[in-house]
């Protein structure tokens, strides 16, 4: 009986080292693919980020460009506003100055 399975082994041993070898090159087939399924699913993902990250580093961008607007009209502002009380001194000096002279001219 022993010897029967063993010439049978023997006659399919080329049938069954193809058949070996098709399945190690199926089975190594299915890893590649997992492998390339899981790296461009890491791709996407890593995309995804890069991409918010962008938007979100464009929107903080766009609010410090605001803020640095809205900042230079208040500056422009408090200039103008400090100009104009410097030409209000100046002018309030003049109009004492006037009435000291006024005064002083008058009689007695």
């Amino acid at each position: 009986k022993e010897e029967a399975i063993a010439k049978i082994k023997e006659d399919h041993r080329g049938e069954l080292s193809e058949l070996e070898s098709r399945l190690k090159v199926e089975k190594e087939r299915e890893v590649s693919a997992a492998i390339s399924k899981t790296e461009q699913e890491a791709l996407d993902r890593l995309t995804k980020v890069k991409i918010d990250h962008d938007n979100e580093i464009s929107k903080y961008k766009a609010a410090v460009t605001k803020e640095k607007e809205a900042t230079e009209g208040v500056k422009l502002k408090l200039e103008q506003e400090t100009h104009s009380r410097v030409l209000s001194e100046d002018r309030l000096k003049d109009v004492k100055e006037e009435f000291r002279y006024f005064i002083n001219s008058l009689p007695g």
